[in-house]
């Protein structure tokens, strides 16, 4: 009876790893906020702290990091573009995971006017520090499609109201 007991926790443990592994392989939706700092005329460099909520594919839960963009470059975005840097840390029910930025990601800027501008990362992660459900999860690589958009406006009394949304996709 305890071999059978054994076996059974055995494979109860196979089939929910492979249940999360399944589930890791659709795509996964970011929605939040960030702060935005940089681009100065001596320092076009971007940075975006962001965070919000995730859920999909990998679960639900919250992530932060920071973005830090290079030196600018010509892409084709109406403003310029730059490779990007950083790290974002995805935490759940399930444990957490660090999606580090590799190379060949970038940032795209765009001034629509000088009310609304918009950040458009194309970033390839690789998964570190995977814990609990996602410690399988550790060398693979995701792919993050990240929009961050800041629009500037004024209420009645004449103050000045900055308002940034964030939106996203992880798929892999």
């Amino acid at each position: 009876m305890r071999r059978l007991a054994f076996l059974l926790g055995i494979l109860l443990v196979a089939f929910a790893s492979s249940a999360v592994a399944v589930a890791a392989t659709g795509s996964t939706t970011l929605t939040g906020t960030s702060e935005w700092s940089g681009e100065t005329f001596d320092n076009p460099a971007i940075v975006n702290t962001i965070h919000g909520t995730f859920a999909g594919a990998l679960g639900k839960g919250t992530y932060e990091g920071t973005l830090t963009g290079g030196a600018s470059y010509s892409c084709d975005f109406p403003s310029f573009c730059e490779p990007v840097t950083g790290a974002i840390t995805f935490s759940g029910k399930r444990g957490g995971f660090t999606g580090v930025v590799q190379p060949g990601s970038f940032v795209g800027a765009e001034e629509v006017d000088p009310r609304s501008q918009a950040r458009t990362f194309s970033l390839t992660l690789l998964v570190t520090d995977g814990t609990h459900g996602y410690a399988h999860l550790d060398g693979s690589l995701l792919t993050l499609s990240y929009h961050s958009q800041r629009v500037r406006s004024i209420d009645e009394n004449f103050n000045q109201i900055t308002t940034i949304t964030d939106s996203g996709t992880l798929t892999g």
